[in-house]
């Protein structure tokens, strides 16, 4: 299963003069804030290891995170 998540974070804006669309691809997981995200009722559940992280983040330079974990 897929959790993708959006928000935006104005702590995190920074100045791009090229473009709107520019984006940067984030490495630094924990330096940046992400919402705990739960889900109701459930019985069980883990997140899905492997020998390299299954996540993914792009910060936009108005501040929008994107994020997907696996």
């Amino acid at each position: 299963m897929y959790v993708r998540q959006a928000w935006n974070d104005p702590r995190l804006a920074f100045r791009n003069i090229a473009s709107e669309r520019e984006f940067i691809r984030i490495y630094a997981w924990d330096d940046i804030w992400v919402p705990d995200t739960f889900f109701r009722n459930d019985l069980g559940s883990f997140i899905h290891e492997q020998t390299v992280p299954n996540r993914f983040m792009r910060l936009k330079n108005n501040g929008d995170v994107w994020y997907v974990i696996k």
